[in-house]
């Protein structure tokens, strides 16, 4: 999100968007870490499998969203 586009929202709508983009960012944290167990526990039991990698490309979205999540943040904090 660039700043011009932080700008021109409210408040409210601000506070919903930091609210959706943590929410999202845990429960992807959350399911990501669950697959990556679950296809640990598979390579175990069965050999490597390279189902591995898709939770592993998968997590570089985490950081991104935490990115947009702390510029909501910082606009939050620049209006109060």
């Amino acid at each position: 999100m660039n700043k011009e586009s932080l700008s021109k929202l409210s408040i409210e709508e601000l506070l919903k968007k930091h609210t959706a983009a943590k929410t999202m960012v845990w429960l992807l944290a959350i399911v990501l870490t669950g697959v990556l167990l679950f296809f640990i526990y598979v390579s175990i039991q069965d050999g490597f499998t390279p189902l591995l990698a898709v939770p592993l490309a998968l997590s570089v979205i985490i950081p991104l969203n935490v990115k947009n999540m702390n510029a909501l943040k910082k606009e939050l904090d620049s209006r109060n």
